[in-house]
């Protein structure tokens, strides 16, 4: 099997961009929706949560459209694009797009699975400057993972994804990196899903607006969003659907993953009780990985993101059930606009280095 991940450059009006997303990932579209609605309702009955029909999950996934509408039109008319292309309904394309928000409301008796995220400042010039993530989910989602290259709408952008989804994690060519992990707060309701945020940050060629593209609208639920620029500026922004806390690593490198450290956040929290020390247990074992080099950069993040302490629920995660799969690895320098990839679990597969203005992978030890 390739290490690489399929990938699809789009460019033109939303319209197209969404139709050639649509149709030339049609096939890995047609075979997750079925099986998302399935893995919802069934997890749902599962955990005793009021259970998420198919009906449900549209119904829910409906209050994003007027927000997402208002706050990115474009990218309501690319996700009709996508399902024009792939053949199926609309509705459907936006309740996989508000994925992460929805499983909000499995919550509080199901939260097991989760990504971690790293952070690595360079304090003297910030060309060494790196962000990364294990993006971690049920393995239905596998088939399905890929890679875009948006060009024609601002920057060029290469992301990660879900076919079907407009993106979730990548770096642009202003040198604009974001990755993210889950959170799970008390407010999620109506509001903008986290993919059409992802596409907007990397519609930026600043900082401060890629944090406004994060904090400006109500969100969907959620999220944990970390921000890089070319000069090596980090920031790190846990949300609710309605509040953020920002902090940066002012003094070296940081960690996170699905629990909220901002003590003014931490009432929110939904994530059980028991659920809690797996995300802690990620968290300070990435946070150790990461300061024990004496000059971590982005090796240091690939490395850690193989790492398998607190197995099963670990930075690498395997196929486990209830605590799901590392699907893809993702570390970003964006200062030298480089990407690296790789399937997960990352300690199995080679990483694949991509230069955004060179769209070739080329494998790395």
């Amino acid at each position: 099997m390739s290490d690489g991940f399929p990938l699809l450059e789009a460019s033109g009006s939303p319209s197209n961009r969404g139709q050639a997303h649509g149709e030339v990932f049609r096939k890995e579209i047609r075979a997750l929706l079925p099986v998302y609605f399935d893995y919802l309702e069934r997890t749902s009955r599962r955990h005793s949560v009021p259970v998420l029909s198919k009906t449900r999950v549209l119904e829910i996934s409906a209050t994003y459209a007027q927000p997402a509408e208002a706050y990115a039109p474009d990218l309501v008319e690319e996700a009709g694009g996508i399902a024009a292309g792939a053949g199926v309904p609309v509705e459907e394309i936006m309740a996989l797009n508000g994925f992460l928000d929805i499983f909000d409301y499995l919550s509080p008796n199901f939260v097991g699975a989760g990504c971690t995220t790293f952070m690595v400042p360079d304090m003297e010039g910030g060309t060494r400057a790196a962000i990364g993530q294990n993006y971690d989910l049920v393995e239905i989602f596998q088939p399905a993972a890929v890679l875009l290259k948006i060009t024609g709408a601002g920057p060029d952008a290469l992301m990660y994804t879900t076919a079907g989804m407009l993106g979730s994690a990548g770096l642009n060519s202003e040198g604009i990196g974001v990755v993210i992990n889950n959170l799970v707060p008390g407010d999620a309701g109506p509001g903008v899903p986290y993919p059409f945020v992802i596409r907007r940050i990397l519609e930026t060629a600043q900082i401060g607006d890629a944090i406004d593209a994060v904090v400006a609208s109500r969100r969907a639920s959620g999220m944990n969003y970390v921000l890089c620029d070319r000069q090596g500026e980090i920031y790190n922004l846990e949300t609710t659907a309605a509040d953020y806390e920002a902090t940066s690593p002012f003094d070296g490198p940081l960690a996170h993953s699905n629990h909220y450290l901002a003590e003014r956040l931490i009432p929110l929290e939904r994530r059980a009780n028991d659920q809690r020390g797996q995300s802690l247990a990620r968290w300070g074992r990435a946070t150790r990985l990461l300061r024990r080099s004496a000059e971590p950069d982005a090796e240091t993040i690939r490395s850690a993101l193989g790492d398998h302490v607190n197995s099963p629920v670990s930075i690498c995660r395997h196929s486990v059930d209830g605590c799901g799969q590392t699907i893809c690895g993702i570390v970003l320098e964006p200062s030298n606009g480089r990407a690296w990839f790789a399937r997960g679990p990352c300690c199995e597969h080679d990483w694949v280095e991509y230069r955004l203005f060179e769209v070739r992978g080329r494998r790395v030890a």
